[in-house]
């Protein structure tokens, strides 16, 4: 098992699409991948950052998607994770993404981790 973090300078880097990209090319290669947002911000449901990257990929979602291990906290709030907590009264447990994430490598060859925002960006206070 290997988890490789996927990080940026700012929001709308590229992360996604690369996280995405070097998915598929791994799939391609028989390597059992699979990709995690540990936070995602302004929106519900399924990350839509995982949504693109099955999307690239080209799989449907996956069960882990559905029942939130790909990405553990999902926040309305379009801004960085701390602050979407606040506003959405969310307390960030980084033990429940530790979780997600051995869970997730445990189960395929390599887990790529995209990061929410850019380097700097604070995932709790």
């Amino acid at each position: 098992m290997a988890v490789y973090f996927i990080s940026g300078i700012d929001t709308d880097a590229g992360k996604s699409i690369v996280t995405g990209v070097i998915a598929r090319t791994l799939a391609g290669k028989g390597v059992k991948v699979i990709t995690q947002k540990f936070i995602q911000t302004g929106c519900t449901g399924i990350s839509e950052d995982i949504l693109k990257h099955r999307e690239i990929m080209g799989i449907p979602p996956q069960e882990v998607d559905k029942d939130g291990t790909t990405c553990p906290y999902v926040m309305t709030y379009p801004a960085s994770p701390h602050l979407a907590a606040e506003i959405d009264k969310v307390e960030i447990d980084t033990g429940l993404i530790l979780r997600s994430t051995e869970k997730l490598s445990s189960l395929y060859d390599v887990v790529l981790l995209e990061g929410a925002g850019g380097l700097y960006v604070p995932v709790t206070r």
